[in-house]
């Protein structure tokens, strides 16, 4: 689902391995708030990461098995934007849904 958007997914590599974003995502196709077939190509937006990434950190972040080793993006690392750190795939689909309307707080949550 996240899979287009990042660039630490590796086609028949640890394929069962997901952050924590593409699992928000999945519940959120599985209950219904995302269609997946349904959405436009969005083009990834670094501006977006940083306006929702102290919103969505505390949702998903907080609870990602990757946020402590693998992680940059959330790392305490000042300057990420301008190193071109891109979060996980999940993050990224998640601050264009919201960013485009298609999915709003109380539907995010519904995918915690």
């Amino acid at each position: 689902m996240c899979r287009h958007y990042c660039i630490f997914f590796k086609e028949g590599q640890k394929e069962e391995m997901a952050c924590r974003g593409a699992e928000v995502v999945e519940k959120l196709v599985l209950l219904g708030q995302i269609d997946m077939n349904g959405l436009p190509h969005f083009d990834k937006n670094c501006l977006l990461w940083q306006k929702y990434a102290k919103i969505l950190a505390g949702y998903i972040c907080a609870t990602c098995p990757f946020r402590a080793e693998d992680c940059d993006f959330m790392s305490e690392e000042p300057a990420r934007s301008e190193a071109g750190i891109e979060p996980c795939g999940g993050f990224i689909l998640l601050t264009l849904l919201m960013e485009n309307g298609l999915i709003d707080m109380p539907g995010l949550e519904k995918g915690l």
